[in-house]
């Protein structure tokens, strides 16, 4: 096959189309239906290749789940409780834009993911589907993701004061503001500085993450230090 004539294969359209149930799945849509599963996973296509936001692409199947094209990010798969987050968020046209990966599993405790060009949508069992994006997701990231001792998120980012923002976890919370970037809260600081009022209160926002300090830990903040000792 010509270089041209792959262009033309993979991209989305229906070039080359095969009919699947009542409508044809073709191009790069069509190869990730193939990829991530075919019929078992999807079912049959519920309406034909139809235009998406931004000038995309995109097919929805009998058992809940879309592909999503783009030029910029490919064909890629949504569905279940992470699509429907997604679309609270405005789908395609939101603040997340276009997936960017298929839906995972999570590597280390069971979920699922998929990421977008603005952000993430992560799920599990006991927590459900949530965004987090920028700096706060960065943060997550260092630590580990879920496998790390704040497990999934178990809220959306939100904001909070003086245009900061949040998501709480399963065990802590990352907090993020302009004057000092995202930091970690959690065990007996966190508790602490939630009975002060957290960042309403005299403390503010975190301004390191926790640290050993003199055989115990230590966090600082706007507005003085937290200690804890065993």
């Amino acid at each position: 096959m010509t270089t041209a004539g792959l262009a033309l294969l993979l991209t989305a359209g229906t070039a080359a189309a095969r009919p699947i149930g009542p409508f044809d799945v073709g191009g790069a849509i069509e190869v990730e239906y193939d990829q991530a599963g075919g019929g078992g996973v999807f079912g049959d296509p519920v309406i034909p290749e139809s235009d998406a936001g931004r000038g995309g692409k995109y097919q929805a199947f009998e058992r809940n789940a879309s592909i999503y094209w783009h030029p910029s990010t490919g064909a890629h798969q949504i569905g279940g409780a992470i699509r429907d987050k997604w679309g609270n968020f405005g789908f395609e046209n939101g603040l997340l834009g276009y997936p960017v990966t298929r839906e995972e599993s999570t590597p280390s405790k069971p979920g699922r993911y998929n990421h977008f060009q603005g952000g993430s949508i992560y799920w599990s069992i006991g927590t459900d589907a949530h965004q987090i994006g920028g700096a706060i997701r960065d943060k997550w990231g260092s630590y580990g993701w879920e496998n790390s001792p704040l497990g999934f998120p178990i809220t959306d980012e939100a904001p909070a004061k003086n245009n900061g923002r949040y998501n709480l976890f399963n065990d802590g919370a990352i907090y993020w503001s302009g004057p000092t970037g995202a930091h970690v809260v959690w065990g007996a600081i966190r508790t602490t500085w939630e009975a002060r009022a957290g960042v309403n209160g005299g403390y503010g926002y975190p301004t390191s993450d926790e640290y050993d300090y003199q055989g115990g830990k230590a966090q600082d903040f706007q507005g003085g230090r937290i200690t804890w000792h065993p």
